[in-house]
């Protein structure tokens, strides 16, 4: 049963209709991705309840950290997840696995290290990345229970993407709806009724992941997966196996990176004006993240598919789901864009009703967000592109423009010229020169596509 099942997905990415297979492998990817998205913001928004603005301020601050050490299983995960499809395209099993066991272990290895590194030295970093006097306490409290069970982000991260990889989307984003669900609930719990505050967001935060990564575990203890990567027999941490998998999670690692990064140098260019700019900046970050999030359900979706058929020589069937993506992509943006300029001060008022000057930025910043969500989004596609068909170099370059190359220097520049609205500037720039980049990439990559296309020819959709 559980072998026919998992070669029912793998018919539907080698056969099914390309619109309904999308639609299969994208949405639950979505879902799972907008709600876990939506947990941050519902967290946010439990915290503010407390009427604290430094303490809205500190989980800004460590989400950088924390999302540093996810890199990790993500790094892992999605590049896996690349190699792995191709393989199941090329009837490579045998490679799968290894690929599938090699990441999910050394995941777990390099987040348990990750981890204790960031708790020995917590202080030090939150101060690196922004933390101000009055918000450095709330900061290392958060923090400390954040990052000391973050093993269970680590894990999660690379689960969902060997999930994907094979179509198990279903099952990677109830995982994560588990766990965003739990954290909604809980939330109020240990914040409120139990009395314990900021410390009592970052429990209930630990345990919704933990028990969501054991249910995304659940999957592959149950043998209802076509790879086996719990197995250690299959665990082969060589050149032969990392290499491919590394070419193409480097990129997710150098954007996660930079990421973090460029937030940092966002915090510290923003305590320059107090508080309540980090506080407003925090609170548009994390509603940005939930669009982002949602595209990223998109081209998690895609890359399968991408992947599987182009590893066996299916390019028509490539082209197709291209071309759809990029068409939802833009008209999601599209709407989402339209409501978010026209309804910043309402949506930015639910976070704080009492401070007029984080009302004041988090509604510019909004609306500067707004004006290039489209851009931003095709920046998703193309890198999900990118990876899905084993090209780690347009990734990268892409990944260094968008984090690094492009929003680090506008977050030093802007803000001199343009004050505290060049803060909340840098990085709707930032993405609006890395769609230069990455149109320029993706022309390339569809002149590879019809080139490769040309030398096989016709082939079935």
């Amino acid at each position: 049963m559980s072998k026919g099942y998992a070669n029912a997905k793998i018919e539907m990415m080698a056969r099914g209709d390309v619109g309904r297979a999308l639609f299969t492998l994208s949405a639950p990817a979505v879902a799972g991705m907008l709600v876990m998205s939506l947990y941050n913001v519902v967290d946010t928004l439990f915290v503010s309840l407390m009427n604290d603005t430094a303490a809205i301020a500190a989980t800004g601050i460590v989400f950088p950290m924390f999302q540093l050490v996810g890199a990790i299983g993500l790094t892992f995960g999605v590049g896996a997840a690349s190699v792995i499809s191709r393989r199941l395209g090329e009837e490579d099993h045998e490679a799968a696995e290894r690929t599938g066991s090699t990441a999910l272990y050394s995941a777990l290895i390099l987040g348990i290290l990750f981890s204790l590194f960031g708790l020995i030295y917590m202080r030090s970093i939150l101060t690196l990345f922004g933390a101000t006097e009055s918000i450095l306490e709330s900061a290392v409290l958060y923090g400390r229970i954040i990052i000391g069970g973050s093993v269970f982000q680590v894990l999660s991260m690379c689960l969902n993407n060997l999930l994907r990889a094979e179509g198990a989307s279903l099952h990677s984003s109830t995982g994560q709806i588990l766990g965003a669900v739990l954290n909604i609930v809980l939330d109020p719990i240990f914040i409120f009724l139990l009395d314990m505050g900021l410390a009592g967001a970052a429990v209930a935060t630990v345990i919704s992941q933990g028990i969501g990564c054991f249910y995304l575990l659940s999957y592959y203890l149950r043998g209802n997966g076509a790879l086996h990567p719990l197995s250690v027999v299959h665990f082969r941490p060589i050149p032969a196996i990392c290499g491919p998998m590394m070419a193409l999670g480097v990129p997710t690692f150098v954007r996660q990176v930079l990421g973090s990064i460029s937030l940092s140098f966002l915090n510290n260019a923003a305590g320059e004006y107090g508080d309540a700019a980090i506080a407003a900046t925090s609170i548009v970050f994390r509603l940005f993240m939930l669009l982002l999030m949602s595209l990223m359900g998109v081209a998690q979706g895609l890359q399968p598919l991408v992947g599987y058929n182009f590893g066996a020589g299916n390019i028509p069937r490539v082209r197709e789901t291209l071309r759809k993506v990029l068409v939802t992509t833009v008209a999601f943006c599209t709407v989402a864009g339209v409501i978010f300029y026209f309804f910043a001060p309402g949506i930015i008022s639910i976070f704080a009703s009492r401070n007029q000057t984080v009302r004041e930025i988090g509604t510019l910043a909004l609306r500067l967000t707004a004006v290039v969500l489209v851009p931003t989004g095709l920046v998703l596609m193309f890198g999900g592109v990118f990876q899905a068909l084993g090209d780690g170099t347009s990734a990268l370059l892409l990944a260094a423009g968008q984090q690094g190359l492009f929003l680090i220097p506008l977050v030093l520049i802007l803000p001199r010229i343009f004050g505290v609205a060049g803060v909340v500037a840098a990085q709707p720039a930032g993405f609006l020169l890395a769609f230069g980049v990455g149109l320029l990439l993706f022309v390339r990559t569809k002149r590879m596509l019809s080139e490769r296309e040309e030398d096989s020819g016709p082939t079935e959709r």
